[in-house]
């Protein structure tokens, strides 16, 4: 048992090590601003000794490991030398080394520098060890004051690294947890267990401890809680040597089942961790490090980092040190950053793989202001619009804040607005990076704009044609179709179709077609549609399925009885939908094999969402943000809520800003790859 798993835990952390570096002083901190104390909590990746004076098997304390740390000394860390903790704290100038909380030799002028509570073997599964948190917070008030101690844990750097030992060890090779969950349920558990311990036990601990309350509402745990929480990834643990060894069959390749359980964990802890950073914990940097990536390509591709023999455990030669410290460099432009800094490009895309614009299609859940250029009532270029928006003015997008659109391009890191394509202010340099033609109130039915008096999907190909030719003038006809080849098309319709045309009070398609009927002739404008641009140059298409229209506030309260329960009807007619345009995009593909043409799913995690707000920090759900929220849209919108984060939808059809920022983290981690494979 010590062999197995020191040898699991070494290989992983030698290569984790690697990344990091060890020369001094390379991060610099923006002026006024400090990082006085790094804390480690987790499992072999950053424990510093603490197995030492636990009765277990999994401990280190011997040779040879710790070889190369200073003397030759083996301290229970489970290398040959240093660990991230020390590393990092290096790297910031705090101290060279990071002790164990459990060291006998700890002492007091230690404390207010950081200490590592991590234990060898633990995991976010609730089968772990003890850490002693609590009574470091107590120990540090003594020696430096409940004031000092605030301010070092609010500016100190904490690091959360585990759940490898969950998958590798308890879900795997023992097999516990296999017989109670699968694969993606043990991964919900895992990812609850790091968001409960990061929200309960490092914010309240803090709380209590460090100011003595007892019972810490959350505003008070933001004031006085931890700012900056560093969470890493899952590695790619089916490449680890043991696994490879037990799973890899007789030529030890990686084992597919297991990263790709690794990457279900990440995916899912990603978009919970963005989830606490912009709702939860508004006032923190709660933020993913990806050790995925990068350690795959340094596993798959040793020679690309002048290494070798990776494929078997090495646990010396500090030389290896010398490469750039990823985690650092990522930590000094991300996570220190402020909120609404230029967007930083979120490492979805493999590399030599660019997105260079985006093209938006649709209705208003990607209008970012077309229809303010349009004589029609559909439009909302006034307050409360736009209220959580940059500058809190109206846009003319229907959200609180930005939409999909711009959070997308963001996240992609090609911008942080992509401009309606109207906008008189629209520059040239604009064209290069994407614009966006969408139109609240139209549908793939021509007659759903006509009716509204906006610009149907076929006025949007024609400005799409006339921006064509601007960009040629712009970099030339070449540039322009490779440009067009590489960028993001997106096309999101369909909503208004079903929820205003067909089952609206007139029900102007209702009498020529029954729901099977009509769902196809809307699939087949959309597949006209993709074929369309196609033909106009893009390649790469995001086609948006239909979300759950019957829990819409609109809906549910127009059909959904006295108690405003989800429609069924509706939702079985959006999920209808839904599977005859994800098997014609299919068909599409194949008739099309140099186009790249996806199927994005808006209907499960937004049901999800709507059903259980609470999972994800929203407070409500069945209504909207503005008026009563159970009916107003656009001019009807007189006031708000007091806190739109807490809901759901922002009014009795769109989404806030915070949901759809959930949701677009969601579609990018889950697809991005679909689009560049």
């Amino acid at each position: 048992m010590k062999e197995r798993n020191s040898y699991i835990c070494c290989t992983f952390l030698f290569v984790v090590v690697m990344l990091f570096g060890s020369c001094k002083g390379v991060i610099k901190l923006p002026e006024n601003m400090t990082i006085p104390a790094v804390y480690a909590f987790g499992d072999s990746i950053v424990d510093q000794g603490n197995n030492n004076l636990l009765k277990t098997l999994i401990y280190c304390n011997f040779l040879p490991y710790g070889q190369d740390f200073p003397g030759g000394f083996p301290s229970g860390r489970f290398t040959n030398g240093k660990t991230p903790p020390d590393l990092i704290a290096e790297e910031l100038g705090i101290k060279e080394l990071i002790p164990a909380y459990s060291d006998k030799n700890l002492t007091v002028k230690d404390l207010p520098t950081g200490v590592s509570f991590a234990s060898g073997g633990c995991g976010y599964d609730p089968q772990t060890s003890k850490i002693h948190f609590k009574e470091y917070i107590g120990k540090l008030k003594g020696a430096v004051g409940e004031e000092g101690a605030s301010k070092i844990l609010k500016e100190g750097l904490f690091l959360l690294v585990a759940g490898s030992d969950d998958l590798a060890n308890t879900y795997f090779t023992v097999g516990i947890r296999r017989m109670q969950y699968d694969i993606s349920s043990y991964a919900d558990l895992l990812v609850a267990s790091a968001s409960d311990f990061i929200q309960v036990y490092i914010y309240i601990c803090i709380y209590i401890h460090a100011v003595g309350a007892r019972a810490p509402t959350k505003r008070a745990i933001y004031k006085l809680g931890a700012r900056r929480i560093a969470v890493f990834s899952l590695p790619p643990i089916g490449c680890l040597p043991f696994q490879r060894t037990l799973a890899g069959g007789s030529k030890r390749d990686c084992a597919d089942n297991y990263n790709k359980a690794a990457q279900l964990v990440n995916s899912k802890l990603s978009l919970q961790l963005l989830n606490l950073n912009n709702r939860t914990l508004p006032q923190s940097r709660v933020v993913y490090i990806d050790v995925y990536n990068p350690l795959l390509d340094l596993i798959l591709h040793p020679q690309n980092r002048e290494l070798s023999n990776l494929q078997k455990t090495t646990m010396h030669n500090n030389k290896f040190f010398k490469f750039k410290p990823l985690l650092l460099l990522f930590l000094s432009t991300f996570l220190f950053q402020h909120q609404h800094s230029a967007p930083t490009p979120i490492n979805y895309l493999p590399k030599n793989i660019t997105i260079p614009a985006i093209i938006v299609f649709g209705d208003s859940v990607v209008d970012t202001g077309n229809n303010n250029y349009l004589k029609t009532i559909v439009k909302v270029n006034y307050p409360p619009y736009g209220q959580d928006f940059v500058g809190g003015r109206p846009t003319g997008r229907f959200s609180d804040g930005k939409v999909p659109s711009d959070l997308i391009a963001e996240e992609l890191g090609i911008k942080e607005l992509v401009p309606a394509y109207l906008d008189p202010n629209l520059q040239p340099q604009d064209l290069l990076t994407g614009v966006n033609f969408a139109s609240g109130g139209s549908g793939f039915d021509p007659l759903t704009s006509n009716v509204v008096s906006v610009m149907s999907l076929s006025d949007q190909l024609q400005m799409f044609k006339d921006y064509i030719a601007k960009l040629e003038h712009v970099i030339g006809q070449q540039k322009t179709s490779m440009l067009l080849n590489e960028a993001l098309f997106t096309i999101v319709s369909g909503s208004n179709d079903i929820t205003n045309t067909y089952f609206g009070t007139v029900s102007l398609r209702r009498s020529q077609y029954d729901v099977s009927a009509y769902t196809d002739l809307l699939v087949n404008y959309a597949s006209t549609y993709v074929q369309d641009v196609y033909k106009l140059g893009g390649r790469r298409m995001g086609v948006f399925g239909l979300a759950p229209l019957g829990c819409l506030p609109s809906q549910r309260s127009l059909k959904g009885g006295v108690e405003r329960k989800c429609v069924d009807l509706y939702n079985q007619v959006a999920e209808m939908f839904n599977h005859k345009l994800s098997v014609e995009l299919s068909s599409l593909s194949a008739r099309y094999p140099d186009a790249t043409l996806i199927y994005v799913d808006i209907y499960h995690l937004p049901l999800d969402l709507i059903r259980y707000p609470l999972k994800y920090g929203f407070q409500v759900s069945d209504k909207g943000c503005c008026g009563t929220g159970t009916i107003e849209v656009a001019f009807l919108c007189k006031y708000t809520c007091g806190n739109a984060s807490e809901y759901v939808f922002w009014d009795s059809f769109h989404l806030t800003q915070n949901a759809y920022r959930l949701l677009v983290h969601d579609i990018l981690t889950s697809s991005i790859n679909n689009f560049v494979s």
